[in-house]
């Protein structure tokens, strides 16, 4: 049979390869490929990837468009060649993993970056129609001078198209492909970490004392973070019981036998590279411990929501977090020898090293507010240099997230957008893809040719150059900002391991924010690369709301930049209300690829970085 077979054309045989792929059987494609060298050869050893690319292609979006957008933010040089061989083996095997999930294996990160990597070369988003405001929101129209910002709607346009099942616009093969995997969950040894428990039972699922705890970020390991990126996108998906085909016979309340024949088990062939396609996977049939606790104590979805809004709250409101190593800002530290405080540089690494719920209760408030507090940074951090930290903006999703749904349970008047039925879809991987914001592209289309560049006829003053609105910045948002009581606050600082026992609320608030650009300046040029990124966006505008009055009006200035990651970073510093005097600076991240409808996630601190400064999470999205 195998000869009958190589006697047919190499075309045809690639075809019929490619047809397995796209009928959801790539498990035929490693098994052909072990029956003897000529096949091997065939379908690894080939010259050029068309055959992989065309396999890639039967189940993911074509992801040159994105990479090729993503080189421009970035700093203008070409993405490394697409390597469709291993993109699509570390997807596939990703995939079978999720599936079934191997204890030993939650500290590879491939699986992660697999998922990172669906996200972020998905296909751009198209276009966004205009869509009438009275259409999105039920609220009486304002008219104070500020009405197009208080008449927007609460959430981006493009959440009404996915509540509507708009499908021949969002279509994308790799949303549907991480949908299909978000609905099985997230590897259960990585979403423990997420959560102030570690051990506990869930449904199906045999019980363990996890390898990773929820502190694995301080040791700077590289799945940490990469983890964390990925919960900015998902938010907090609890470890669910596995489907009847997927669970296990040896666990309690299993439906029944195990299916051998699970659609999608991707084989061993498709977990490392070519040249490892006939070795086994020796995790792949070890028997998990059967469940013995009462079916009453196993940890439920909502249990483990609760938790994890318990550590992301450790986290956020942790006020020694704060430091300019940070630039005071959801950022991980960069180290500078201080001539003028090395206590405090010291006192930040220690700090860095330990554990973030069990410290010593005895602090005062001297020791709490000395600590991460370095004075001065020498030489100055360049942007290159600052890397998101995506543990803290992780928690701060999860934070931000949970007060919403909150607000919009308890809401005595609730709108189409302000009810449960709407947030989820902020889950959506649509609100992921490149370009999701209004406007987005309106303004790519006014980019600079390549004659003028970014240093012509533009210039006004030093410093200043030529840009256009690459990042989606000008237009109408909605910012929701969450704080503590101050008390609440410093007690939560002294009290690390005790806080938010019952009882304990946060403020939630949706505040209106207009953003229009004044400007654009020079970004410094990494090491090693010849190329500036793009010109950093200078903005200024105005917000409506705080925590004293819906009415206060606050001055808004910032800018909008390219750090390292490839991240894009918003810093920007408000008034108190009714004067021009800073009083909170804003750090966030862009999440999703450029212009995502996902808008950014960051913190909030004190404009003048005193001590002792609050702080807060806050999550952005454009409406207009």
């Amino acid at each position: 049979m195998a000869s009958a077979i190589a006697d047919l054309p190499a075309e045809l045989i690639e075809t019929v390869l490619i047809v397995s792929a796209a009928s959801g059987n790539p498990d035929s494609i490693a098994a052909l490929s072990q029956t003897n060298r000529f096949f091997y050869e065939l379908i690894y050893c080939c010259s050029d990837q068309h055959l992989w690319r065309e396999i890639f292609l039967t189940t993911f979006d074509d992801p040159r468009p994105a990479l090729n957008h993503l080189s421009t933010i970035s700093d203008g040089h070409p993405n490394s060649e697409f390597n469709w061989t291993q993109e699509y083996i570390d997807r596939v095997s990703a995939a079978r993993y999720i599936r079934h999930p191997v204890q030993t294996k939650a500290q590879d990160p491939s699986v992660v970056k697999a998922l990172l990597s669906a996200i972020s070369t998905s296909s751009p988003f198209p276009s966004s129609p205009p869509i009438s405001l009275t259409i999105l929101t039920d609220f009486p129209e304002s008219n104070s001078p500020f009405a197009p910002m208080i008449n927007s709607p609460p959430f981006p346009p493009l959440l009404l198209l996915l509540t509507a099942n708009y499908s021949a616009m969002l279509y994308s093969l790799n949303v549907t492909w991480l949908q299909d995997l978000l609905e099985i969950g997230l590897p259960p040894e990585l979403t423990r970490t997420l959560m102030a428990k570690l051990s506990f039972d869930v449904q199906g699922h045999a019980p363990y004392q996890p390898t990773l705890t929820s502190a694995s970020h301080w040791d700077g390991s590289e799945v940490a973070q990469l983890f964390h990126k990925l919960i900015c996108c998902t938010g907090f998906i609890p470890i669910s019981a596995p489907a009847p085909e997927l669970a296990d016979p040896s666990t309690p309340e299993s439906p029944g036998p195990a299916d051998t024949s699970i659609p999608g088990a991707w084989p061993a062939a498709f977990t490392s590279s070519p040249d490892l396609a006939s070795a086994p996977d020796e995790d792949q049939d070890m028997p998990p411990l059967p469940i013995t606790r009462p079916r009453s104590l196993l940890y439920t979805a909502e249990e483990q929501a609760a938790d994890a809004r318990t550590l992301a709250r450790r986290r956020v409101y942790d006020m020694r977090y704060l430091g300019s190593a940070r630039m005071w800002g959801p950022f991980q530290p960069v180290r500078r020898d201080t001539s003028d405080s090395p206590e405090s540089n010291q006192l930040e690494i220690e700090d860095e090293d330990g554990n973030d719920e069990e410290d010593d209760d005895d602090d005062d408030d001297l020791g709490l507010m000395n600590r991460h507090r370095v004075l001065n940074i020498s030489p100055p951090i360049e942007p290159y240099e600052l890397v998101p930290d995506y543990v803290w903006l992780a928690s701060a999703r999860i934070v931000v997230e949970a007060n919403l749904k909150e607000v919009f349970r308890e809401s005595p008047h609730p709108t189409a957008f302000s009810t449960g039925d709407i947030l989820p879809y902020m889950r959506k991987m649509h609100t992921m893809c490149i370009g999701g914001s209004p406007g987005y592209w309106d303004a790519w289309a006014n980019m600079p040719t390549e004659g003028e560049g970014f240093e012509g006829s533009g210039k006004r003053k030093q410093g200043e150059v030529e840009g256009w609105d690459w990042a989606g910045v000008s237009g109408i948002w909605k910012r929701c900002v969450c704080w503590l009581d101050y008390r609440e606050l410093l007690e939560h600082n002294l009290a690390l391991g005790r806080f938010l026992e019952d009882g304990i609320r946060e403020a939630c608030r949706i505040i209106p924010l207009t953003i229009r650009i004044t400007g654009y300046s020079e970004s410094p040029i990494p090491p090693g690369r010849t190329t500036r990124p793009l010109p950093t966006i200078h903005v200024e505008g105005e917000s409506i709301g705080s925590d004293r009055s819906l009415d206060d009006l606050r001055k808004v200035t910032g800018t909008v930049s390219i750090i390292a990651d490839g991240a894009i970073r918003w810093s920007m510093v408000s008034t108190a209300a009714g004067s021009n005097q800073p009083e909170w600076s804003s750090e966030a991240v862009q999440i999703g690829g450029a212009g995502a409808a996902a808008g950014f996630v960051g913190m909030w601190t004190g404009a003048m970085h005193e001590r002792p400064d609050p702080l807060g999470p806050f999550w952005a999205w454009k409406v207009a």
